[in-house]
């Protein structure tokens, strides 16, 4: 089998992941990538060619076992709303980064399902794999035309997802196990045995928050800033808010859209807090919760 080559990389490049991500463009093809680390999702949610269709590659920690960083391969008609609900969901608490892949050329479904494919194969051949699943029912419904279009656009995404994540398709592994199958897990640098306090801190939707943690213990630091609403189906969640409120614990600031802590609060875990800070939005402790020293 003759080894893949990268092609050239000619187009444009807007924003660092220092300010919280990065856009690829291949110019050729009109392919895009967007790639951001967790933290700053709801910044890549709020770029316009994220409420169109694409391909979406997440990446995180290893699963028991394994020295490789596992992968969640996606397609999506609907990016925007599709990515926010992984950034809620816990099931999905191992991922750190998001590389997403947009186009007038992944507009086309069938396209869609034949990137996926082949990108799972690339990452579980190391880059040098076609699709190998003769099964995929778009294998049968696809024209020459969208396998044509699928096979353009792998190459043209390839030097774009080395340049966003050098050596991702040979540092990875695709997750096959059911998302409804996967573990919680708890914030990453939170040490397992419970005999050391940390300190992390997490970002959602302009919302700052500042935490320690031990064991399952979580306490909100005074000056972190949280969001304001809170999601209908939380009943303890408006309930501990309105205690809070009225003996001064919660202040609202000059932005009506948060409100800023002014004590100490304590939680039994990592996932209350995250629901106290997102208004219930999230529970995700493992996406939004980063140790200091990694920033």
């Amino acid at each position: 089998m003759l080894e893949k080559r990268p092609r050239p990389f000619r187009g444009m490049m807007a924003g660092t992941r220092d300010e919280g991500y990065v856009s690829l463009e291949f110019v050729s093809s009109g392919v895009a990538l967007h790639a951001c680390p967790i933290w700053s999702m709801d910044r890549l949610l709020d770029l316009p060619a994220m409420l169109g269709p694409g391909l979406y590659i997440l990446v995180g920690m290893p699963a028991p076992q394994s020295t490789k960083l596992r992968a969640v391969v996606g397609e999506s008609g609907m990016l925007q709303e599709r990515l926010a609900a992984h950034a809620a969901d816990p099931t999905l608490d191992f991922v750190w980064d998001a590389c997403v892949a947009t186009g007038p050329r992944i507009m086309n479904e069938t396209v869609r399902l034949i990137l996926q494919r082949a990108f799972v194969d690339e990452i579980a051949n190391h880059g040098f794999a076609t699709i190998a699943n003769r099964q995929d029912a778009e294998r049968f419904t696809a024209t020459e035309h969208d396998i044509a279009t699928a096979a353009q656009v792998t190459e043209d995404l390839r030097p774009l997802l080395d340049m966003a994540m050098p050596g991702l398709v040979a540092a990875v592994e695709p997750v096959k196990a059911p998302i409804g199958a996967r573990v919680v897990m708890a914030p990453r640098g939170l040490d397992p045995l419970g005999l050391v306090r940390t300190t992390h801190t997490m970002r959602w939707r302009g919302a700052l928050a500042t935490a320690t943690m031990r064991g399952g213990e979580t306490v909100l630091l005074p000056g972190s800033r949280i969001v304001a609403d809170v999601c209908a189906n939380t009943q303890w969640l408006r309930e501990k808010r309105i205690e809070l409120i009225g003996s001064g614990v919660l202040v609202p600031g000059d932005d009506a859209r948060y409100l800023t802590v002014a004590a100490f609060v304590t939680f039994r875990s990592a996932r209350e807090a995250t629901a106290f800070v997102t208004g219930g939005a999230s529970a995700s402790a493992r996406l939004t919760w980063m140790p200091i020293d990694e920033l």
